[in-house]
């Protein structure tokens, strides 16, 4: 309230008014906050409105059909049972702990440097530390609420129809493996056989016959929605004579056969079901399935190994059998050495290996074996692929718990190992830094860290003399190939494209010339073609080089070819130095060396470290070139994975992994590189004199 003050001079009888304050009114919705944003960005105007809401829809049925894909249709057990091919290749499985303690010292240095020239705030520290926990917590919770996927498995004598003439007639035994204390849950699929839209919906693991059962169903419905679209077209006067024609013609060639499940008698008949022991064929449960007693029959499995799933119709038709803890395996043959045989335990030599699907349980027992003496067919991959639309619960429970599990502990080891490193360096600053260069202690640490990082990291992967025992270089791949090819070609081709740019600008004709000589020449060539020529060609010049191993060959190729495209980005930077830099270097005595060292090359590569990091990003993606020349990188392992038998038709969704990937690799190197720019140490700092 506004008042008239008492110590004013006023009459008596003069009036006093009192003006109440105006009310403070909030801002409009749309003058501020995200509303004001989305008018101004995205509906400033008529065509922006019509384009935010065609991109908009675009953009959602992307998202929507990717997800469906991703959920319903995709194999995601290329990625999860080859996860460590992935990242290591065929690198020996008793040497797994030196790479295991390079990512460790690799995080530690990164953590160190950030401490140096940039920070982690709390919030990302809270962020990493939540995304590690998660990985752990999503398997147990995905086992909890999630219920085992379900396989179909046709028992009976009848022959089903295949394509064409072929007949496909119902296994009556079954190999699968088993952990001790599993339960295995049998019961007949009644919800499936009431008629062929319930068999047709039917999705999960199935076999070659009860799958055959499905798609003749689908066949079915198919051929008589297309026999009622037809009709009703051929019913009205809007079709021309032509079309009339062609309809009529294909009318003629559609049948609808016989309800699937009257045909062969889903269900109509008991099913007799044993589980016997792999080793000996004993019987460890049998029973009953018929419609009136449905209850399920439960089997509780007494050890590790081989099982035999027994089963048969009492009468003739079908059985379409329902199970949960039957899963289909990968058989594979290892090569096992005597050392490796003693420090793993196993055999030594070529042994048979078969690994469960959905946890990689593996097992290297003997097959068991028919009563003629041939291997037991087995609940493999191939046959027994999930087929139909996957639920939600199946996508949890196959893939993201798995996958999650995967990646636990090496992310949380690596979360941990970066902030240690991190958490260090910030106490030495505070303990031995200068107030008035707060960050020299961890500047000292980053700078030696990184000269021996590289050092270290070739001889923990590669060995030492005796100290360390040498690997085999031709089982590199994967991920750490990838990122072997890349450090060392960054490494060593920075000192050699400066050392070019700098000679490029040399006033000695020789310096100069050779040096354009070499960038022109290289950058006029691919990459691949360097790669060729140091696998094949540089053999031929000196057959003593053929004995270096194909990987040093490919690294020495990779440094020389990113060296004269580096020299080009700091060439330009040095050009783009005023010259009254090196005058005013000239002026107070420094020498040329001095004037390089310390005033025109440190601006010239604070200018152009978005070039430069373009360039490292560029040379990451590049390395996917050594898959031609016979190298198994991060791409080459992936296209191994798809040329497996069991992996066949899974392009897509190894080739979105990869996409993820190379993708997370270089978003972190881009933004390490803003990171660095926004600190200081990439820009000239403003001081106040």
């Amino acid at each position: 309230m506004a008042s008239i003050p008492e110590s004013q001079n006023r009459a008596a009888y003069a009036p006093v008014v009192n003006y109440d304050e105006p009310p403070i009114k909030p801002p409009p919705l749309l003058a501020v906050g995200p509303l004001a944003w989305m008018r101004k960005n995205l509906f400033s105007s008529v065509g922006d409105t019509l384009l935010t809401l065609v991109g908009g829809f675009v953009a959602v049925s992307v998202v929507v059909g990717v997800l469906r894909w991703a959920v319903v249709d995709a194999n995601w057990f290329a990625i999860t049972f080859n996860f460590r091919n992935y990242l290591l290749g065929r690198f020996e499985p008793e040497y797994e702990w030196r790479v295991l303690l390079m990512a460790l010292f690799m995080a530690v240095v990164i953590g160190v440097c950030f401490a140096a020239w940039t920070r982690i705030t709390r919030g990302a520290m809270i962020v990493l530390l939540v995304f590690a926990g998660l990985l752990f917590v999503i398997p147990p919770v995905a086992a909890a609420i999630t219920r085992q996927p379900v396989a179909y498995f046709a028992a009976g004598s009848a022959e089903i129809a295949g394509t064409g003439s072929d007949t496909i007639t119902p296994q009556t035994q079954l190999a699968f493996i088993a952990r001790a204390g599993e339960t295995l849950t049998i019961q007949l699929a009644l919800q499936t056989s009431e008629d062929d839209s319930t068999v047709a919906r039917m999705g999960g693991f199935t076999d070659e016959a009860s799958n055959q059962l499905r798609v003749s169903s689908i066949a079915r419905q198919a051929n008589a929605d297309r026999i009622a679209e037809i009709e009703r077209l051929l019913g009205n006067n809007l079709v021309t004579a032509s079309q009339r024609e062609r309809l009529t013609a294909e009318l003629g060639k559609l049948t609808v056969v016989d309800p699937i499940a009257e045909t062969y008698r889903l269900n109509q008949n008991a099913v007799i079901v044993r589980i016997l022991r792999g080793s000996d064929s004993s019987v460890i449960a049998e029973g009953k399935l018929d419609r009136e007693n449905s209850a399920p029959l439960t089997v509780t499995l007494p050890e590790d190994g081989w099982y035999i799933f027994e089963k048969s119709v009492d009468g003739d038709g079908v059985g379409l059998i329902q199970v949960r803890g039957i899963y289909p395996l990968l058989e594979r043959t290892i090569s096992r050495s005597a050392d490796e045989a003693a420090a793993s335990g196993g055999t030594a030599g070529s042994i048979p290996q078969y690994a469960r699907m959905t946890d990689v349980f593996t097992t290297e027992a003997a097959r068991p074996k028919t009563a003629d003496g041939k291997n037991m067919p087995m609940a493999t991959i191939i046959d027994n692929k999930y087929r139909g639309e996957r639920s939600l619960n199946d996508y949890v429970n196959l893939f993201i718990g798995p996958f999650a599990g995967q990646l636990s502990t090496g992310v949380l080891g690596l979360v941990l190992a970066l902030l240690g490193g991190y958490g260090a360096a910030v106490l030495a600053n505070r303990q031995l830094s200068p107030q008035d260069d707060p960050r020299r202690a961890s500047r000292r640490a980053a700078t030696y860290l990184l000269i021996i990082t590289p050092v270290l990291m070739f001889v923990l992967i590669y060995g030492f003399f005796t100290v360390l025992p040498l690997t085999d270089t031709r089982r590199w791949g994967g991920l750490l190939l990838t990122i072997m090819l890349t450090f060392v070609g960054i490494v060593a081709s920075f000192p050699l494209g400066v050392l070019l740019a700098l000679g490029r600008r040399s006033k000695l004709p020789v310096v100069s010339g050779f040096s354009t000589l070499y960038i022109e020449f290289v950058r006029g060539v691919p990459l691949i073609t360097v790669l060729f020529m140091a696998q094949l060609l540089v053999p031929l010049v000196n057959p003593n080089l053929a004995q270096t191993p194909n990987v040093f060959r490919a690294m020495i190729g990779i440094v020389l070819f990113s060296a004269a495209y580096l020299a080009e980005n700091v060439r330009g930077g040095l050009q783009a130095i005023p010259p009254g830099q090196e005058e005013a270097a000239k002026a107070v005595g420094l020498s040329g060396l001095q004037t390089t060292l310390y005033i025109t090359l440190p601006q010239a590569l604070r200018a152009v470290i978005p070039a430069l990091v373009g360039q490292f990003i560029s040379l990451f993606k590049d390395t996917s070139l050594v898959a031609i020349v016979g190298l198994l990188d991060f791409s080459g392992m992936g296209e191994l994975v798809v040329a497996q038998t069991e992996f066949l038709g899974v392009r897509r969704e190894v080739y979105v992994f990869l996409i993820l990937g190379y993708f997370i690799f270089s978003y972190a190197i881009a933004t390490v590189s803003r990171r660095i720019e926004s600190s200081g140490s990439g820009k000239a700092l403003a001081r106040k004199i």
